[in-house]
């Protein structure tokens, strides 16, 4: 299914020199995964990293968006449509108890794009869960003690930033994932009018892109003897989508530019 997706800042944005597409260190690619899905994958890599973890290839879907403008009289230009979002889930029942695992991959635009930025996951098992207190042990075995951690959730920052750049709350947990009708520019960035005001952040102690650290956390819910029979799980690259976007925003202008200037040489001369 393609959808639109409108640049209402594309003209006002000044892209400067954000424009180098950040990606994830190996050494992080390597440590910080979920079900072997890693920041920066294609969308190919990521769906053999679904089908590996048992994703049902009938639950399989793929949004796609393309982003339109208007050279001043013909508002229906648009690029060619690309891969937003792959969703996709395990799914059965035992003894009439159902076990999910669903999966929604958000990826970067072009042309810098192409790229999985986030991750969310849900996990409902009704079947044989471990305990949240197990559930939690399991996480820092594998990934490492948390940078933050609440009784019901473990959070962790990697990717060369340190800090939550959607929140200015110290050692806040929690952020989110833009739909496919916003903008994470939006998310962190300050705005004046119809400007991303791209020297100020949500968070006022960044100073630029290169301090937002990509995150993953974890939500397993309170009371470590309990099961764990839903636990939902994100985890984003803020850099490289906020770079991508930035991008994706110049191209877009330049594009309009380059139909304007068409338009403007194929017009007639009026009589004075």
């Amino acid at each position: 299914m393609s959808c639109v997706k409108r640049i209402a800042l594309a003209a006002s944005v000044c892209v400067c020199s954000l424009l180098t597409f950040h990606t994830v260190s190996a050494a992080d690619a390597d440590k910080f995964d979920i079900v072997g899905l890693t920041l920066g994958m294609t969308p190919e890599d990521a769906l053999k990293a679904l089908r590996a973890h048992g994703v049902n290839e009938e639950s399989i879907n793929e949004s796609r968006l393309a982003y339109n403008y208007s050279d001043g009289l013909k508002h229906d230009y648009r690029t060619e449509d690309f891969t937003y979002m792959i969703v996709g889930h395990v799914d059965g029942f035992v003894d009439g108890k159902r076990r999910t695992d669903t999966f929604n991959l958000f990826f970067s635009p072009p042309p810098d794009g192409g790229r999985l930025v986030a991750v969310s996951r849900t996990i409902e098992n009704n079947v044989d869960p471990v305990t949240r207190g197990q559930f939690r042990d399991a996480l820092v075995g594998k990934y490492g003690e948390p940078d933050v951690k609440d009784s019901a959730t473990v959070h962790w920052k990697f990717g060369g930033g340190t800090e939550n750049c959607f929140t200015s709350i110290p050692n806040h947990i929690g952020f989110g994932i833009p739909g496919k009708d916003s903008s994470i520019l939006g998310m962190i960035f300050a705005r004046s009018g119809n400007q991303y005001m791209l020297d100020r952040f949500s968070n006022r102690r960044v100073t630029s892109l290169d301090d937002c650290a990509s995150m993953l956390e974890y939500r397993i819910g309170l009371v470590d003897d309990q099961p764990a029979t839903r636990v939902s799980a994100q985890m984003i690259d803020v850099k490289g989508w906020a770079k991508a976007e930035l991008a994706a925003s110049e191209w877009v202008e330049g594009l309009r530019q380059d139909a304007v200037r068409k338009r403007e040489g194929a017009g007639n001369k009026p009589a004075l």
